[in-house]
């Protein structure tokens, strides 16, 4: 487990450059507006999120990846604590995750939160990013605010990137950089 530790920590200092261009690309613009059907069959659509939240956390990931599966029980902590303020769906980019395989995977791993599918890998590839999970925060404003490519170290530091982008002080875009 140490030594998957390492791997982990070298492959995000040598890709940290290569987000910081991707994020320069996408942060302080419009995020596009999408519609993704969760496992449950309801559709979930950014800008009908935005108007019931005060921000959306969009996490991109596939059933394969460990990354992913070590993150999902501190966003789902983050999620029961937040759900009332931020809107979170999670899609997987991997074409060979069907519904069917997510709401598998969605149960088995004991997740609350709304799953579906990066129909056509557009989202993925709108983020430029290379790497999974990925993670964008789209503020109230419609913007991408936040994009991380590389798990959450803990819910604490979801909680601590989501707080800047809640409440009335919150009043522009903010692009907020890695915690």
């Amino acid at each position: 487990m140490k030594k998957l530790f390492a791997i982990l920590l070298v492959l995000s200092l040598a890709l940290a450059p290569l987000c910081s261009s991707l994020a320069e690309d996408i942060l302080g613009q419009p995020f596009p507006d999408f519609t993704a059907t969760d496992t449950e069959g309801n559709a979930f659509t950014l800008s009908e999120a935005l108007q019931d939240h005060e921000a959306v956390l969009v996490n991109l990931w596939a059933s394969w990846c460990p990354p992913c599966e070590a993150e999902f029980p501190d966003l789902n902590e983050v999620y029961a604590a937040y759900r009332d303020r931020v809107a979170f769906i999670a899609l997987s980019c991997e074409p060979d995750d069907t519904l069917e395989v997510i709401e598998d995977y969605r149960q088995s791993h004991g997740i609350t939160f709304p799953m579906g599918r990066d129909e056509d890998q557009a989202l993925i590839m709108y983020t430029g990013s290379d790497g999974i999970p990925t993670t964008v925060i789209v503020d109230r404003f419609g913007n991408a605010a936040f994009f991380q490519i590389g798990m959450f170290e803990n819910a604490g530091t979801i909680q601590a990137v989501l707080d800047k982008f809640l409440g009335d002080a919150y009043t522009e875009t903010a692009v907020v950089e890695h915690p």
